[in-house]
């Protein structure tokens, strides 16, 4: 997989576990949504710096 497509399945992994979160009635279901959207976002800005890097 290349490392644009990595980073598109995290962000929208990171966008659906941020959305589904505000729906979630079960605190920790909830609280693992929000660790999984915050991993992915770290995930989100290492592959840009990875990008960046390939593309310079």
């Amino acid at each position: 997989m290349e490392l644009h497509e990595l980073m598109m399945f995290k962000t929208t992994c990171m966008t659906k576990s941020s959305t589904m979160q505000k729906l979630a009635e079960d605190e920790e279901l909830r609280t693992l949504m929000q660790q999984d959207a915050e991993q992915s976002s770290r995930a989100v800005n290492a592959l840009q710096t990875l990008l960046s890097r390939t593309q310079s």
